[in-house]
């Protein structure tokens, strides 16, 4: 049996895209400049340990994508990053202070086009800017319901 996936033994970062659906009707546009993505998925779970268990017992009821999180090189007038709607696009921060559900895309560089999508509300966006540096955006996405993950 070989210890190497018969799809690579690596798949680099680059050429990822993060994307959300804008418009009626709906199109997947790239939020620019974006890096640094965690997208956790996990199950809650609950203890269920017997008196007679040495050790603690655990069961996994619903399922969470935890806080989706992700950073852009902020730029104030960019469509994708501001707090402006529009036929082509809509800014995260018009997102999150007008509390849209929105369907993100996760597209992998894999030649493939293969992808996760999950409806989520952007529930932080925080704004840094540090001497000798460049202004960050971190981004916190909370999804709302069930994803179309790889399988």
């Amino acid at each position: 049996m070989a210890c190497t996936s018969e799809f690579g033994a690596q798949l680099g970062t680059e050429g990822t895209l993060i994307q959300a659906a804008i418009g009626s009707p709906v199109a997947f546009v790239t939020i620019a400049n974006a890096y640094d993505w965690t997208m956790p998925t996990k199950a809650n779970t609950v203890e269920t340990t017997n008196f007679c268990d040495a050790w603690i017992r655990r069961f996994p009821t619903l399922l969470d994508m935890g806080n989706i999180t992700f950073k852009v090189y902020f730029i104030p007038l960019e469509p994708t990053h501001n707090n402006t709607a529009t036929s082509t696009t809509t800014g995260l921060r018009y997102l999150m202070l007008n509390k849209i559900l929105t369907s993100f895309k996760i597209v992998y560089p894999d030649g493939s086009n293969t992808s996760d999508i999950f409806p989520a509300y952007v529930t932080d966006v925080s704004i840094d800017g540090k001497v000798g540096d460049v202004f960050h955006g971190s981004i916190q996405l909370s999804n709302n319901g069930a994803p179309t993950v790889i399988a």
